[in-house]
């Protein structure tokens, strides 16, 4: 078992995992369609970013209940959304394009309600996660409280079990 924290902070070995991703999101368009965005990370200083998925809901995924999105050497995390304030809701993919040349990955996402996320770098990492401690099916968000919701819900500090991987 490892955290959330520790497969952003020092890469898993892939190599040891039995299974690559499937579908896998760093080579084909839309596997990730209504996933929910949980959360993104950003850090200056190690030119990484992180995107927490929720996969309880994708409709292409059949294991996990989570998934990571690790961008190394980052040059680009761009995120537009509107200004007007929405009830609690994860954001969820529409579409998500991702395009691979040499020494480069940029991924592009489309999200309900209305936002998009363009994230860039050198390389990139996948992860299907089986997090410890959280049910078969996601929160309600209209029917909790924040603090039970986030209870129920994938975090940082999470122990899980990397169930599949890819990377490039």
């Amino acid at each position: 078992m490892i955290s959330l924290n520790s497969l952003v902070a020092s890469k898993c070995e892939i190599s040891t995992l039995a299974e690559v991703a499937d579908p896998n999101p760093l080579i084909e368009a839309d596997s990730l369609q209504e996933a929910q965005l949980l959360d993104s990370r950003v850090s200056q200083l190690t030119s990484t970013a992180a995107l927490l998925f929720e996969l309880r809901t994708s409709l292409q995924f059949d294991v996990g209940n989570a998934a990571l999105l690790v961008v190394r050497g980052l040059s680009l995390f761009g995120w537009k959304s509107s200004a007007v304030q929405v009830p609690l809701a994860a954001m969820t993919v529409v579409s998500n394009v991702p395009y691979r040349a040499p020494g480069s990955f940029r991924a592009k996402f489309g999200f309900f309600p209305g936002a998009q996320l363009e994230v860039a770098g050198a390389q990139a990492e996948f992860y299907v996660l089986e997090v410890d401690g959280i049910s078969d099916v996601p929160p309600d968000y209209s029917a909790m409280s924040q603090e039970h919701i986030a209870g129920e819900l994938p975090a940082w500090s999470s122990m899980c079990h990397p169930l599949q991987a890819s990377s490039t």
